[in-house]
């Protein structure tokens, strides 16, 4: 045989068939093309589908960084179905940035998130995790209680206020539930929930019993007011700091022996978040300051100055807000909050305590109705954001820092001790007032956020969970605090959820614990874009339900309330 035929038969067969065989084997890995999705819509956002490339900054991030947010949602949503084969795949990568890159290309179609009215700018706003000095027992200085969840607060669907003024009701743990007459343990209630708001995520009201009549939970007024049937996980010694920290959703508390806990977000009392802003205070001071999660409201004079560079249906929601907060318009509905997440190592392991920051006590002493302070720095004229609805859960994550199934049992909270007494008025009028779990002490991972898993610093984000699935990857793109402006283009989670946190393109990014998160945190107050990244099975489901309503050939009535159908993650109407 020729040697030249020799060589290019060993050629072949030790050069270019590995390589086709190494090209078959990887076939399943990476995708031929970037492939597009099937367009959508909800009554709450509209999905474009891009390609990948058309996401500015992907190409550049160090995906490395966010193999934590991933392993998070994984630890969450292996166990469903759209999510296991992701998960399996997830676990055998090598962790560089381009089996990243492809993991994601082979297994996630990109959506451009935007608003029903295809509107693709947004808000993005920033929390951290805070310290307050705190208690084991009550003394007179340490008098305001840190409250688990209390044994008398119950949850109701809100469907049964669709059966009249009284309804057959048996009581499960601590849920109400619909029962026959004559059931076992059932009764007949009257029900006095018509200024009741469900919360967002699991469409339940946060009621009491009276006798025989269903009311809506104590405001936070009436709780400061009695000894509250709860476990108290600490005791601190100013009613404001407690305030910002149930604004943020968790936190860690110092005792007098040097030892930290951490707390985070289990539960909120269903009243609306209402705080005290007034035309007289400085409402951009309190949009940055006291970060109600991206409630962004007017200027000093109460005069509203429309920011240009905000889309417009932003500036009127802002207006809107601060009619509700003047008191000249009727209170909206309630949200939800999230819970924070986790600390770069950069950051120091015990910072002095965020809530002595200037601007955050600017900030409160602003929702308190009292003087306004100067702003440490100018305050920007005041893009703003979610319809300030009564939050289902004001400050933090949606009634799960656990998962929205769960009980909320408070045994996990190895409270300190009960009540035994009321802590007197705060002052505070805003009515919502947020319960706490213990999730520990001090440690390397962030506070647990609503999809039951810890945050991760600058890669968590908490979200409207109705438009941006809890554990999805979401692309961000917006300007970075941390550079003066410049772009803060990367890959985040969606793990979290918050009262003042609603809409399409809405997002508060986690930024960790201590002083230099809370700079962050309150620097960040921008115009964003969003990219869901939706796995194939979820984005042909969601598809399926939306049917001709991307043409505009369906009313937005009978659209679906969430893009993923799923008891633990978004509950339907």
């Amino acid at each position: 045989m020729d040697r030249r035929v020799r060589q290019r038969r060993h050629w072949l067969l030790h050069g270019l068939l590995p390589a086709l065989l190494a090209a078959a084997a990887s076939a399943d890995e990476v995708p031929a093309a970037d492939t597009l999705g099937p367009a959508f819509a909800t009554r709450n956002a509209a999905f474009l589908p891009v390609s990948y490339a058309q996401l500015p900054g992907w190409d550049s991030d160090a995906l490395h960084e966010s193999a934590n947010g991933m392993r998070a949602s994984c630890q969450a949503l292996q166990r469903k179905p759209a999510w296991a084969g992701i998960c399996a795949d997830f676990d055998a990568l090598d962790g560089s940035d381009a089996a990243l890159r492809g993991f994601f290309l082979r297994n996630f179609y990109a959506y451009q998130i935007m608003s029903p009215a295809r509107q693709p700018d947004g808000l993005i706003t920033g929390y951290f995790e805070p310290l307050l000095d705190g208690r084991r027992q009550r003394d007179d200085r340490f008098r305001h209680p840190v409250y688990g969840l209390p044994r008398d607060l119950l949850t109701l669907d809100a469907a049964a206020r669709g059966q009249g003024a009284s309804a057959w009701l048996v009581r499960q743990g601590n849920r109400l539930l619909p029962a026959e007459p004559g059931t076992s343990g059932a009764a007949q209630y009257t029900l006095a929930l018509d200024d009741a708001r469900p919360n967002i995520r699991d469409k339940r009201l946060r009621v009491r019993l009276d006798g025989t009549t269903v009311r809506p939970y104590w405001t936070r007024q009436e709780i400061e007011q009695q000894a509250l049937d709860a476990p108290v996980l600490a005791w601190v010694d100013d009613a404001r700091r407690l305030y910002s920290l149930q604004i943020q959703g968790s936190g860690k508390i110092e005792l007098e022996d040097g030892s930290l806990i951490r707390v985070s977000y289990l539960e909120q009392n269903g009243q609306p978040f209402l705080p005290n802003v007034t035309r007289s205070a400085d409402a951009g001071l309190v949009l940055q300051a006291i970060k109600t999660r991206g409630l962004r409201v007017g200027a000093a004079s109460g005069a509203l100055a429309p920011d240009p560079a905000v889309p417009a249906v932003v500036n009127d929601e802002v207006a809107q807000l601060i009619a509700r907060l003047s008191g000249q318009a009727p209170p909206p509905a309630a949200a939800k909050r999230p819970a924070p997440a986790t600390t770069p190592a950069s950051m120091p392991a015990r910072p002095r305590p965020v809530s002595a920051n200037a601007n955050v006590q600017a900030l409160i002493a602003a929702l308190m109705g009292d003087a306004p302070a100067a702003p440490a720095r100018p305050a920007a004229p005041a893009p703003a954001q979610p319809q300030k609805q009564p939050p289902a859960s004001l400050a933090l994550v949606a009634p799960a820092s656990a998962p929205a199934g769960s009980s909320g049992s408070a045994s996990a909270s190895r409270p300190v001790a009960d009540s035994g007494a009321s802590s007197g008025s705060s002052g505070i009028p805003d009515p919502s007032y947020v319960f706490f779990r213990n999730t520990g002490g001090d440690g390397p991972q962030g506070p647990v956020g609503a999809l039951g898993v810890p945050l991760s610093a600058g890669r968590s984000l908490a979200v409207d969970p109705r438009s941006i699935p809890l554990g999805s990857p979401v692309f961000i793109s917006t300007r970075d605090p941390a550079r003066r402006g410049g772009p803060l283009q990367r890959l985040m989670f969606a793990q979290d959820t918050g009262g003042a946190i609603r809409g399409s393109v809405r997002a508060d990014l986690f930024w960790g614990f201590g002083d230099s998160a809370g700079q962050l945190a309150l620097a960040t107050n921008d115009r964003a874009q969003m990219w869901l990244l939706l796995p194939h099975a979820q984005a042909q489901a969601a598809a399926a339900a939306s049917g001709p309503a991307t043409r505009g050939l369906r009313s937005a009535a009978t659209l679906r309330d969430c893009v993923v159908d799923d008891p633990d993650l978004c509950v339907e109407d």
